[in-house]
């Protein structure tokens, strides 16, 4: 379900007024959702989710207790109210407790497509359509999910805090077979605009590379040059982001602490061409201008030209430390060239080609040592071309290492990883030196 701006404060509006607590937060969220589900190259489901969801949290002193709601009589919402109050005066003190937010203000949100909002059932059938048409003419076999969904967020406050937010995602994904089993490729984007999706030059190219994947040949595990498409390194920036917390760095307990203390802010981490940002407000890659306590959430540069410029900081720690909030990202952009992925591979002697990764897991948080797989497409380059499939790897390596040994940089996409779920991502594909491949997988 979604309301509208006006609709939102009013009910958050009646939620403060049952309030008997020194202070409160409601957090406002709904959505309506379309998919379409595919296997076997045949429709197999559709479905319509939607959703209304109301929380609230309530503070006595540093006392704080929280109930979910998605009852929406006034009963319900009394009863909601009260019950928060009765957990907060139960609970122990909050030794990091910090009050509600006043009043903000809000970069302007582009996030929102009325196109993929009123989209139809014609419309997502034409996009699957394409899909398992492509995959039966090519003799291969499809499987995958589309999904467009609107949704809303709205936060409100007793020390005067209200936002709200509309936003709009396409996603779609589908991963090719070959019939005898050896060969596998996949695509899958999320954009705000379901006409920016290109789902018909995504699965043309899906096709194509499930074929090359066909019948991998060994390669030894080891250090590799490898080029990164833009789905594995959306994972590794992700990734990277997300031990970028002031707080472990100045406890030491981070890859970013300094030795002696504090954190490696204005220090060369990465090579002179990584630059990594956040901004709400990119157009190639929009989201929601705050956070989900409400505080604004402006354009952040994370590392420029290969100095560590800053690290999200959450309020408590920003007020302890006498350092400025930073509060985590809602989407990351790095910049690119305007070099193909194409051209960088016929610029290359030798390397490895990974379209994706899977499964990524950390080893060890201080040095961001991360293990996964690779999946569904790895390639021999020689001589500026592909040569043949290779058999999957695990690889055991770090993102600041990625950032460290860059080769080359392509031209920056709306990307999907493995472990980003809809998180917006703009990043290039990245040529990297010695990368470490620690064994084999016979995974397809």
């Amino acid at each position: 379900m979604i309301l509208n701006e006006n609709e939102s404060k009013n009910l958050l509006t009646k939620i403060l007024g049952y309030s008997k607590a020194d202070s409160v937060e409601a957090t406002l969220s709904g959505s309506n959702s379309y998919n379409l589900r595919f296997a076997r190259n045949s429709l197999t489901t559709n479905g319509f989710i939607d959703g209304l969801t109301l929380s609230v949290s309530s503070n006595f002193g540093k006392k704080t207790g929280s109930v979910s709601t998605n009852k929406f009589d006034d009963e319900s919402l009394k009863a909601a109210v009260k019950n928060s109050e009765l957990i907060a005066a139960l609970s122990p003190d909050n030794k990091e407790f910090m009050p509600p937010l006043g009043p903000q203000s809000y970069s302007e949100a582009g996030n929102y497509s009325s196109d993929t909002e009123n989209l139809n059932s014609g419309n997502r059938s034409g996009l699957v359509s394409y899909v398992l048409d492509s995959a039966l003419s090519n003799d291969v076999t499809c499987a995958g999910f589309e999904e467009d969904e609107v949704s809303f967020t709205a936060v409100i406050s007793s020390n005067g805090l209200f936002a709200y937010n509309k936003g709009t995602n396409a996603k779609f994904s589908s991963t090719f077979r070959t019939k005898d089993g050896t060969g596998s490729s996949r695509f899958e984007k999320i954009y705000t605009d379901i006409n920016k999706l290109g789902s018909k030059k995504l699965s043309d190219k899906a096709v194509i590379r499930s074929k090359l994947s066909m019948n991998p040949e060994e390669l030894k595990p080891g250090r590799y040059t490898v080029i990164l498409e833009p789905s594995a390194a959306a994972d590794m920036i992700t990734l990277c982001l997300n031990f970028m917390s002031s707080r472990s760095a100045d406890e030491g307990r981070s890859f970013f602490s300094r030795p002696g203390g504090g954190n490696l802010t204005g220090e060369t981490i990465a090579g002179s061409n990584v630059n990594i940002y956040s901004d709400p407000t990119d157009v190639n890659a929009p989201s929601v201008p705050f956070s989900g306590s409400g505080e604004p959430r402006n354009r952040v540069t994370w590392i420029e030209k290969g100095i560590l410029k800053n690290l999200h900081r959450g309020r408590f720690w920003a007020e302890k430390t006498s350092q400025p909030s930073i509060s985590y990202p809602s989407n990351i952009l790095m910049t690119g060239t305007e070099k193909t992925l194409e051209e960088m591979i016929s610029e290359t002697d030798s390397a490895i080609l990974v379209t994706r990764f899977w499964y990524i897991r950390t080893v060890d948080p201080k040095t961001m040592l991360l293990t996964g797989l690779t999946r569904d497409g790895v390639f021999e380059i020689k001589g500026g071309k592909i040569i043949r499939p290779v058999k999957n790897f695990r690889f055991n390596e770090s993102p600041v290492n990625v950032l460290k040994n860059l080769l080359d940089i392509g031209k920056s996409e709306k990307s999907v990883g493995t472990e980003t779920d809809e998180f917006p991502i703009h990043v290039p594909p990245l040529k990297v030196a010695n990368f470490n491949f620690s064994s084999l997988s016979d995974a397809i």
